[in-house]
């Protein structure tokens, strides 16, 4: 019989080379466009689509939101989201990350299958949290144009 904690750690090493993935636009550099919209790798703040609340102090925190992702596939992404090269309605190119690049100060939180979002790993400001996720830009690599 196989020793437990070696099928433990197979399994977070699996589960860390899974990718996640994003529809985005892409900068001249190939990489995501970073900015407070729903095509971009950031947030929206205000307005009914808000991905994220924001304390009155400025700061934000796990589980109350972030950058939505498909989880293991592009397809996976919402058809508003998804190419129309992948049968979908979407303008703008998926872009994936494994998911052992997102650093320590996020967290990937899936929801409901195969949502999921990238959230602050802790309470943070705002800028703090933006400034996190854009460090991650040169980490996303296009999946599908």
């Amino acid at each position: 019989m196989g020793d437990p904690f070696e099928t433990v750690e197979n399994a977070r090493y699996d589960e860390a080379k899974r990718s996640i993935f994003r529809a985005m636009k892409a900068e001249a550099d190939g990489f995501p466009k970073v900015g407070r919209s729903g095509r971009e790798l950031g947030v929206r703040i205000e307005g009914p689509s808000r991905d994220l609340v924001v304390g009155d102090d400025g700061t934000v925190a796990p589980g109350n939101g972030g950058v939505s992702v498909a989880l293991d596939a592009a397809l996976n992404l919402p058809k508003p989201r998804l190419p129309k090269s992948l049968g979908g309605e979407g303008r703008d190119p998926v872009f994936s990350m494994v998911r052992a690049d997102i650093p320590p100060t996020l967290l990937l939180r899936p929801d409901r299958y195969p949502h999921a979002l990238v959230e602050p790993g802790r309470r943070c400001a705002l800028a703090v949290f933006e400034s996190d996720l854009a460090s991650t830009r040169s980490f996303w690599s296009k999946a599908h144009d």
